[in-house]
């Protein structure tokens, strides 16, 4: 077992170096789909294995990966200098410190440095099944760009085995490496296409993430001075009032980064110049997602602290307010990238809240938004490439020449909107388990900003699905071709969100369920046949069947609905015909106070390092 483990890093990583020194069309392209069985079928294996694993590595494993991390600081330092970032060059050189400081206090450990459970396994099958088609349809996206192909696609795959590293190190100084590795190959990808706003951006994200870094050796200095120890499971298995809360308050600082939450959520957003496959991986199955797996690692130890308290508030915030910004665009890409960062803030409140329920929650979200943002980003770039739609306005007459990628994108909006889809469930559990806490006022707060949150991003989907049909007129049909290559992609996210869905009782009761045990202990969480039980509530599976026979058919309705003579007359406009326009609410006033929101999400940034890592 311990050999797939280390070939589900590997063979991602090797696969890429590949691509990139054949440049050649068959070769990145065959790659591509070999990588799906792969690493799904390890991913598999893996979860199925007696876990956990605890993989012992030679030292010399250790000496490389120092020696990696210096080099890495010192190309940022170079970048700085390039790109006359002062502000970047800085950040190395500060890193570049505390690093030697690392090295010079780490005692000698005989704790594994590789460690692999069932959420590791999870997020293996998640790199797979979710992130491998991406790279399969990048493979076919870049044949209409001018950049790259294969250099593009290569890096593509092999950020899915350092995706795969950084959910599998114990030591947290290997977690710095990894996490400052997806940093810069986030800065190559936002990068790629080389222009300056792409230059500018990739740099935004540079600096940006390594405040992260900064945080992760600032942590580990508290961990190895305080409590001697430099492994997540050694921090673990500590009793909690001998844990030094600042080390867990920084090591959440640089999730929060990583996870783009305000203010920093700037680096994730200005990710959307890339191609559209960056911003399809980066959002469902690597880089932010480490944000969350970063906090449900530490939740038993932030669980019931004011740092939980302070996490739930700031994440909580955002996503309400990420939200809301997502009802000012208009951009798809945008919506999608802000609505990202609305649900990683919930996934992080439900991992900071750190009960059996919560932390089932947050793996639920991960899981759900994982599918559907790589299938909405997918189908947004098949948009932009094949009808050059890059905003919701241009989505209105695309019913008739694309008929089945609009249906694909509605059926992906639904899976993140309604009942009896996860991300519904996510949002109901959350609210349920909070419930049962209304004595603190913390929990009450918590029940507003997730039905708040819940509400705007409702009212964002059906925003959108109501532009993409408002000027539809339903009459004929113009079929423009879809390359198989797009076609596969879109079908593979469409019957897996589907198959989940109607197993969704045994899916959340034995699989979620599964993962948070170890974590956080059996949630209250059971299958009845096809039905779900959730402490005294039933979702029965009829309710479960009819719910997601309605939505397809709702979703399936433009596709047949036509409307006839329905010319309106105003009743005093002499029977001339009155134009009739249906607009959603104005939410552009929200920008006006974006540096106010901005300023407060500082605020409370330094609330979660002051206050709940007890810094005073």
């Amino acid at each position: 077992m311990e050999t797939l483990i280390v070939l589900s890093i590997v063979l991602p990583i090797l696969a890429g170096f590949m691509m990139l020194f054949a440049k050649n069309d068959a070769v990145t392209y065959i790659l591509s789909c070999l990588m799906l069985p792969l690493l799904s079928g390890m991913g598999f294996m893996i979860y199925t294995a007696d876990l956990p694993i605890y993989i012992n590595t030679p030292d010399i494993v250790n000496t490389f990966i120092i020696m990696f991390d210096f080099g890495l600081l010192a190309y940022f330092l170079w970048l700085g200098y390039q790109r006359k970032s002062l502000l970047v060059g800085l950040l190395a050189v500060v890193q570049f410190i505390l690093l030697i400081i690392v090295v010079y206090m780490a005692p000698v450990s005989g704790t594994a440095n590789i460690y692999v459970d069932k959420l590791t396994a999870m997020m293996y099958l998640l790199v797979g099944i979710v992130g491998v088609p991406i790279a399969i349809f990048a493979a076919k996206y870049m044949d209409y760009a001018e950049e790259d192909k294969h250099k593009f696609v290569g890096i593509v795959v092999g950020f899915l085995g350092v995706m795969n590293f950084a959910v599998s190190v114990n030591n947290i100084e290997w977690f710095f490496a990894v996490f400052e590795t997806t940093t810069l190959a986030s800065v190559i990808l936002i990068g790629f296409r080389g222009d300056k706003e792409a230059v500018d951006n990739s740099t935004l994200a540079l600096w940006m993430n390594q405040i992260g870094g900064v945080a992760i050796l600032l942590s580990l200095i508290l961990m190895i001075k305080d409590m001697g120890v430099y492994h997540f499971t050694d921090l673990l298995a500590l009793d909690k009032e001998n844990i030094t809360m600042a080390a867990i308050g920084f090591l959440s600082i640089a999730a929060l980064v990583k996870g783009a939450q305000l203010p920093f959520h700037k680096w994730l957003l200005g990710a959307m110049v890339a191609p559209t496959p960056v911003s399809a991986i980066l959002h469902s199955a690597t880089m932010v997602k480490i944000a969350p797996f970063l906090l449900l690692r530490l939740s038993p130890i932030i669980e019931g602290t004011l740092l939980s308290k302070m996490l739930i508030l700031t994440t909580g915030f955002v996503f309400v307010v990420a939200a809301i910004f997502a009802l000012t665009q208009d951009n798809l890409k945008k919506i999608l990238a802000y609505s990202t960062i609305s649900l990683l803030g919930l996934m992080m409140v439900a991992a900071a809240v750190g009960t059996p329920t919560a932390v089932a929650v947050s793996i639920v979200l991960i899981v759900f938004h994982g599918f559907a943002k790589g299938f909405l980003f997918v189908e947004a770039g098949v948009l932009e490439k094949l009808y050059n739609a890059k905003y919701i306005k241009d989505m209105n007459m695309l019913l008739t020449k694309a008929p089945l990628t609009m249906l694909f994108i509605f059926f992906a909006f639904l899976n993140m909107t309604f009942i009896p889809f996860g991300t519904f469930i996510g949002k109901w559990l959350m609210i349920e388990e909070a419930s049962g806490f209304l004595s603190s006022g913390s929990f009450v707060l918590l029940i507003l900003l997730v039905t708040t949150g819940g509400v705007f991003l409702s009212v964002l989907y059906i925003k959108v699905l109501g532009v993409a049909i408002k000027h539809h007129r339903f009459s004929t049909f113009d079929f423009t071709p879809m390359p198989k290559t797009f076609l596969f992609v879109g079908v593979w996210y469409y019957m897996w969100l589907l198959v989940i869905t109607i197993f969704i009782a045994p899916f959340i009761a034995n699989f979620i369920g599964e993962i948070a045990a170890p974590i956080a202990g059996k949630a209250p969480i059971y299958a009845d046949g096809l039905s779900l039980v959730i402490g005294k509530s039933t979702l029965y599976f009829w309710q479960i069947a009819g719910a997601l026979v309605l939505l397809l058919l709702i979703h399936a309705a433009p596709l047949f609905v036509k409307f006839k003579k329905v010319d309106k007359m105003h009743p005093y406009n002499c029977g001339e015909i009155y134009t009739r326009q249906a607009e959603s609410y104005d939410f552009d006033f929200i920008t006006k106070y974006e540096k106010r929101i901005n300023s407060f999400a500082i605020t409370l940034f330094l609330l979660v390092l002051i206050l709940g890592g007890q810094l005073l």
